[in-house]
């Protein structure tokens, strides 16, 4: 009878494991992948007791066992514990990377050059000034990384991309911004947090500015959720009338000159309002709004400020909205039923603000205590789409007004796009973009799936025309067209070969990528 009973409830322990594990995947969220291990040993623990209880051998001698079980995995834990040290992610699912605790910074072998390294094609080459374009903002002139033409050709098995330079880089999860042949980006060099110029078309560095002393990790060593990004800025720089506009992952906010690097001031935008850096360091671009000369900033997703307005001209405080806490998407200036205004996803509601005093025009809840990083993206011209990843899923928002009374509603939730880094994209009443690590769609209309299918893990993508340009989170940029039916490659290439959060930059034909260790730049062929 025994027998027969310790076989029952054998089954039933592996029955368990298999149902846990498949409701966990069965959630496509990649953070719940962490109950996993934890699922596993406390199913270990679970036969180490149907041992004690069903096991063949004397009572004695179980007991004997289980006991050195327990301690042997006890001893693993602190052996670890005490010789590795946690150092990160390993990838957007946010499962961690250690090292050895003698290994001080954590430096990993470069997965790139240690130097720069130079194309074929010469700088004189009159195509490469032809090919050059300007990209000031992040993601696209828009802020939405859509532009309405395919500037290049998607065919790149007959017409490769052409290498023109790469090179090592301080790590930043920035992007580049480009204006008048010089590719600006952030970086991290040792103590201190840089904004660099580079030549667009050689690599070459032109000027740097350093703000030394600035290391998010020196601040937030603490906090789990800083070092789970890693290292370096988040932010990427954005260019107006020769000037570089940069945000640095401690909210120092610096206004430099393009031609020469040379500080034209500088706010720290953070103890200006008494407010505490975000839990992940300040991962926003700033907005440039011109008409009123001012510069949008997100706050600290605490108490403090959830937006505040600078002036272009000097830093000066122009306006500020309390709030109830900033996210990391960055804010959006858009044009809503006639109506200018800056349109920003926070940590607990979505909101629109006058450009011109900050006042709220209107107000929509959207809580969760996880992050939101995409940014609202403008559906026809009165619909808010706002997308998130740890299950918060995504919402359609439609505005409308009164004279100057504006409304919201909620046209639908779904769960079928959880974007965590990137943005969506919307083409022909759908929206593309990573679910989780893989391409997906959904029917703007009602929320639901299209489809979902090529895995390219938590990186970034751009839509041209109808065709995606993404760069893979293990660094290869694949292109091809999307429709209803899914997304066929055309194009990839070999670029990066580590972790890559850092968002592609297109300007004109000419392709930046990079991530924390390198930068590569090159020439795509003319459509």
């Amino acid at each position: 009878m025994k027998r027969v009973v310790g076989i029952f409830f054998l089954v039933l322990l592996l029955l368990l494991l298999f149902g846990v594990v498949f409701l966990i995947l069965s959630q496509e969220m990649t953070y719940l992948n962490w109950a996993l291990p934890v699922a596993g040993l406390f199913w270990l623990f679970l036969m180490g007791i149907w041992y004690l209880i069903f096991g063949k051998a004397p009572g004695k001698t179980r007991l004997r066992r289980f006991a050195f079980g327990v301690a042997g995995f006890l001893a693993l834990g602190f052996l670890g514990g005490t010789l590795l040290r946690y150092d990160g992610s390993a990838s957007g699912s946010s499962f961690p990377k250690f090292r050895w605790i003698w290994d001080a910074e954590g430096e990993t072998k470069r997965a790139g050059v240690d130097r720069l390294v130079r194309g074929e094609l010469s700088t004189a080459n009159p195509e490469l000034v032809d090919a050059a374009g300007e990209s000031v903002d992040f993601l696209g002139p828009d802020r939405d990384g859509m532009e309405e033409e395919i500037p290049y050709h998607p065919d790149w098995t007959s017409h490769p991309p052409e290498l023109l330079w790469r090179r090592p880089i301080g790590k930043a999860w920035s992007s580049f911004a480009v204006s008048d042949g010089k590719a600006i980006t952030q970086e991290q060099m040792e103590g201190s947090e840089r904004v660099l110029c580079l030549d667009l078309f050689t690599g070459e560095e032109i000027w740097n500015h350093d703000d030394p002393g600035i290391r998010l990790l020196d601040v937030k060593e603490e906090n789990s959720g800083a070092r789970m990004g890693g290292d370096g800025p988040r932010s990427t720089p954005v260019i107006s009338n020769d000037r570089v506009f940069a945000l640095g992952s401690t909210g120092i906010l610096n206004c430099l000159d393009l031609e020469t690097g040379e500080e034209i001031w500088e706010v720290d935008t953070l103890a200006l309002h008494n407010a505490e850096i975000q839990k992940w360091g300040m991962a926003n671009a700033p907005l440039l709004v011109p008409a009123e000369g001012t510069l949008v900033v997100p706050g600290s997703d605490k108490s403090g400020v959830t937006l505040a307005a600078y002036s272009q001209q000097d830093g000066s405080l122009a306006w500020s909205y309390q709030g109830q806490g900033a996210s990391y998407s960055s804010p959006r200036l858009l044009t809503i039923l006639g109506q200018r205004q800056i349109v920003s996803i926070n940590q607990k509601t979505v909101t629109g603000h006058d450009p011109a005093t900050g006042e709220r025009l209107w107000i929509e809840k959207w809580p969760g205590s996880f992050p939101k990083v995409a940014q609202p993206i403008l559906v026809g011209d009165n619909q808010i789409l706002a997308t998130a990843s740890y299950g918060v899923g995504s919402i359609l928002l439609e505005l409308s007004r009164t004279g100057s009374e504006w409304s919201v509603e909620r046209r639908w939730k779904s769960n079928r796009m959880k974007t965590k880094f990137s943005s969506p994209v919307i083409r022909e009443g759908i929206a593309y973009g990573i679910d989780e690590g893989r391409l997906a769609s959904i029917d703007l209309t009602t929320g639901d799936k299209v489809w979902k299918n090529q895995k390219v893990g938590f990186g970034q993508q751009l839509l041209f025309g109808d065709h995606l340009l993404i760069q893979t989170e293990k660094g290869p940029v694949l292109t091809g067209p999307i429709d209803e039916n899914g997304f066929t490659e055309t194009g990839r290439v070999e670029a990066l070969s580590s972790m890559t959060w850092n968002a592609p930059t297109l300007a004109g034909r000419i392709l930046l990528v990079r991530n924390d260790q390198e930068a590569i730049c090159y020439l795509l062929a003319a459509p």
